[in-house]
């Protein structure tokens, strides 16, 4: 069963700037907890396809996402493979809040049993992306934003 998770945050620099933050994938590594390398794999215009490798602790994992981006208020993202992920969804929304952003980070993730895998694993590999790593991840990013300004 696939969990979904999300959360707002307000952070103080505008849409505009956040946005860089958030679109600026080959920096995940450097401020986001959990990242441990990234790859672009495809660029178009407004479609980045990005290979993520991820720490979760109990397991290091690999996937890649479709990245939909309207710029400067909504991107979205979608599973196109991975290891163990079954579901991996979700969307940043941006809004201008009196000169501040409002940031609402969505997710949804099914991890998929592997076989000989037990099932507590495959529970804790879930948890730790939607329980644990999602708070960790909207600090860095609002960190990291505020940082810069």
């Amino acid at each position: 069963m696939a969990a979904k998770v999300s959360k707002e945050m307000v952070v103080d620099v505008p849409v505009e700037k956040f946005w860089e933050i958030v679109a600026d994938y080959a920096a995940y590594p450097g401020f986001v907890p959990s990242v441990k390398a990234i790859r672009l794999v495809r660029t178009e215009k407004g479609v980045k396809d990005v290979e993520y490798e991820v720490d979760l602790g109990v397991k290091t994992v690999r996937y890649t996402l479709r990245h939909i981006e309207q710029a400067p208020t909504k991107m979205t993202w979608s599973l196109i493979k991975g290891d163990m992920m079954k579901v991996s969804n979700g969307a940043w929304e941006l809004q201008n809040h009196a000169g501040k952003t409002l940031a609402r980070y969505t997710v949804e993730v099914q991890v998929q049993k592997p076989p000989l895998v037990p099932q507590s694993i495959v529970d804790r590999v879930s948890d730790e992306l939607t329980k644990v790593q999602l708070p960790k991840t909207l600090e860095a990013f609002k960190a990291r934003a505020e940082k810069k300004r």
